[in-house]
């Protein structure tokens, strides 16, 4: 059974890293470049959002007893064969699991452009996810 308090918090933290990410200078790649703080916390804030979408997807395939998915990118792939998730959005979020693991598993040099096309172009995802995990938690 899914927890509601726990997809709840999940949200209220994506909600206020998106938030965050909203500030004009997040996007800005010659800023995060010139501005080491600014790039820090813009990373850090990008990886608290994927996060709690990769959480809140983890645990809705947890609460559903679904088959446990082998990593993030596949979370959301469980949700979009059960219908949770257009496998369009699926898709993309998988890639931004991929993200997630470069920012905080340090697989290569975090590229400073790609930070700000995502924050840029791409958060709407997540807010899309965000909604979609809202209803889950209507009865």
């Amino acid at each position: 059974m899914i927890d509601a308090d726990v997809i709840a918090r999940k949200l209220l933290v994506l909600n206020e890293a998106l938030r965050e990410l909203q500030r004009p200078a997040a996007g800005d790649a010659t800023r995060l470049s010139s501005d080491a703080v600014l790039r820090a916390a813009v990373e850090r804030w990008l990886q608290v959002a994927l996060e709690s979408c990769i959480d809140i997807a983890f645990h809705v395939v947890a609460a559903e007893g679904w088959t446990p998915p082998q990593s993030a990118r596949a979370s959301f792939l469980s949700l979009a064969a059960h219908g949770r998730l257009s496998l369009d959005l699926a898709q993309r979020l998988a890639l931004a699991a991929s993200l997630r693991n470069v920012l905080v598993h340090g697989y290569a040099i975090v590229d400073v452009e790609r930070i700000a096309k995502v924050v840029r172009d791409d958060l709407g995802d997540l807010r899309l996810f965000a909604a979609a995990a809202a209803q889950w938690l209507k009865p």
